[in-house]
């Protein structure tokens, strides 16, 4: 993946060093650091540049820039070099591949429960509706809490975040191996969903700290992002080999391991939180700003922070999206449908809620999705579009796919699972040609093919008549998907990035992940409304023709919803990703000194 001619430490000469910082002299090898000593870096080779700060408040944050300035910080001139955190090359991907599962940690859990539901209906003895609150309560969790999650990440360390979340979703893993009962189980798998939504922020701010726009940090989030749809067929191919086999719970035990694993890689390979702030701070000065943050971050410094968290906002944010995404789930299966009162009350509330939401975030000092991103170009329409692309992804073609085969082809386990199997192998494609080619071509070009994909696949299954081979239509349409989960997956997590400053990273990935999460807990709600509208909850009982003709129904919606996507991405001014930042970073300053103005113009008015 990465070329092994990249420049060592040693090698760097005085215009590839901005400072070196004495940190990496300290015992960090736990986080993966390589010390820095004499030994290995020719002292003739660096230039230490010493700046004098000084100090006129107090203050926590004229510390950190103390910190900052009488530390020595190494970061390159060439964005293309190996980050010096990593003694390596090898130990470089090895960090890739481990982050890679990540993403898998929800799309390869969906997945594997996604392939296992007729088997979990007849364990539970439950079906329709009821099966979908399976899927749905993650989603919904997930969505509910990403945005906090994020931001925790931001404050107390996306390392600390990380290693916490991965140990958490291990755990409730393993305990839902041992339920027995529906409704248990789906409270457990929606508090696993914790973890699911900590550890991608954390993640994905790791990575946007670490390296700067170039087609090395492409290549890296391709590896990363490759971790959703080859999680999710990875998860397909566990369920199915276990479900036949060992038993549909086994799979739960299977990821209780995997994760325990991924979780020791973790603690040793990502840099410590300490060197993860003071690089921030560095290229934050690096870029003449301010806004230095303290590399220290104990418990008791994390819990001074964490007195200035938006708890207002995240209690509206959970509130509003629980409210909502319970109201569009659960309203196949009230007595009444959409004319059930608590459903017509829970869903205006969740509505209500999410607005105040968006209006306290605009007042709020520190908030806890800062508005101002959606005021860098095109991130707006590239949320809007990627919202309906989701919708027809994960809310559609990924629930409905695997039932298809099961219910209406009469699949076993493992034959749905060699069926999907193509989806691997596609999204690993998708994400080398991404990763060689995504600062050549411009985004804009990528996310119009992406957009047509879903469109295309989606046509396919609405389209599928019941008596036909699996290679004339099942076949391309699962090949087709997986080009536009992947070309949007990318672009959109490298414009969320180029969106914010290293202190946002976190959270600004946290955003694109509750788009990601509330698209396919509300694409799964309305598809499966639409289905039991048309052949009832009682799927057990019905003919392979008649459920056709209901999953047909939800195809449907998907080719509107994808169709949908694909005009707005008509609109989408979206340049190339790796290639010169400045232009994004001047937009960043603009947009960052129109914010501080606000702070200082609204704690002028309060003082008066």
């Amino acid at each position: 993946m990465l070329s092994d001619n990249d420049k060592e430490p040693s090698d760097a000469g005085p215009s590839d060093i901005i400072a070196l910082q004495s940190l990496y002299t300290s015992n960090d090898s736990d986080a993966g650091v390589t010390p820095v000593s004499n030994s290995n870096i020719n002292a003739t080779d660096i230039e230490i540049k010493d700046t004098a700060v000084e100090i006129e408040n107090n203050t926590d944050a004229e510390k950190a820039a103390d910190e900052t300035a009488s530390v020595h910080l190494l970061l390159r001139d060439d964005r293309e070099a190996r980050p010096i955190v990593f003694s390596s090359t090898f130990a470089e991907v090895v960090f890739a591949g481990t982050l890679s599962f990540i993403p898998m940690m929800n799309a390869g859990n969906q997945g594997a429960l996604q392939l296992a539901l007729p088997h979990v209906a007849a364990s539970f003895n439950i079906d329709g509706s009821q099966l979908s609150w399976t899927i749905t309560s993650y989603s919904l969790v997930a969505g509910s809490v990403l945005l906090l999650m994020a931001r925790l990440a931001d404050i107390v360390g996306r390392k600390r975040t990380l290693v916490i979340a991965i140990s958490w979703y291990t755990i409730l893993s393993l305990v839902m191996g041992f339920i027995k009962s529906h409704i248990p189980f789906d409270v457990v798998r929606g508090l696993q969903a914790i973890g699911g939504a900590a550890a991608p922020p954390a993640a994905v701010g790791i990575i946007g700290i670490l390296y700067s726009p170039s087609r090395r940090k492409n290549m890296v989030m391709a590896t990363y992002a490759a971790g959703a749809p080859v999680g999710y067929i990875f998860g397909v191919i566990a369920s199915g080999v276990c479900t036949q086999y060992l038993g549909w719970r086994a799979v739960l035990f299977f990821f209780a391991i995997l994760y325990a694993v991924v979780g020791a890689l973790v603690m040793y390979l990502v840099p410590s939180d300490k060197v993860l702030f003071e690089m921030s701070n560095q290229i934050v000065k690096a870029a003449g700003g301010t806004g230095f943050e303290s590399v220290e971050r104990d418990w008791r410094t994390c819990l001074k922070m964490l007195r200035s968290l938006d708890y207002v906002g995240a209690g509206m944010s959970i509130g509003g999206l629980t409210c909502f995404v319970f109201a569009l789930s659960e309203s196949s299966a009230a007595p009444k449908g959409w004319g059930t009162p608590y459903i017509i009350v829970l869903f205006v509330i969740g509505i209500a809620i999410m607005a105040g939401f968006v209006a306290w975030e605009m007042y709020v000092d520190e908030p806890l999705m800062p508005m101002y991103i959606w005021r860098f170009p095109g991130f707006a329409l590239c949320m809007a579009t990627v919202t309906c692309a989701w919708l027809v992804f994960q809310g559609v073609l990924m629930y409905f796919t695997s039932l298809y085969f099961q219910n209406i082809l009469l699949y076993s386990a493992i034959r749905t699972t060699a069926a999907m199997l193509p989806q691997a192998v596609m999204g690993i494609l998708v994400n080398i040609f991404i990763a060689t080619n995504l600062h050549r071509i411009p985004s804009h070009y990528l996310m119009k093919v992406s957009m047509l994909a879903f469109l295309t696949a989606s046509l396919l299954w609405a389209l599928r008549p019941v008596h036909i081979t699996y290679w004339a239509m099942s076949f391309p349409a699962l090949c087709i998907v997986m080009i536009g989960a992947d070309l949007a997956f990318n672009v959109v997590n490298h414009v969320t990035l180029a969106s914010v400053p290293p202190q946002l990273k976190s959270t600004a990935a946290g955003v694109f992940q509750v788009i990601v999460q509330l698209a396919g807990s509300i694409g799964i709600g309305v598809s499966t409304a639409i289905v039991t509208s048309q052949i009832g909850n009682d799927i057990d009982g019905q003919s392979p023709e008649i459920l056709h003709r209901g999953y047909r129904c939800a195809f449907w919606f998907a080719v509107a919803a994808a169709s949908l996507a694909l005009i707005m991405s008509l609109f989408l001014k979206i340049g190339t990703q790796g290639g010169d930042a400045s232009v994004d970073q001047e937009k960043i300053a603009v947009l960052l000194a129109e914010q501080q103005e606000k702070k200082r113009m609204r704690k002028t008015h309060s003082a008066a």
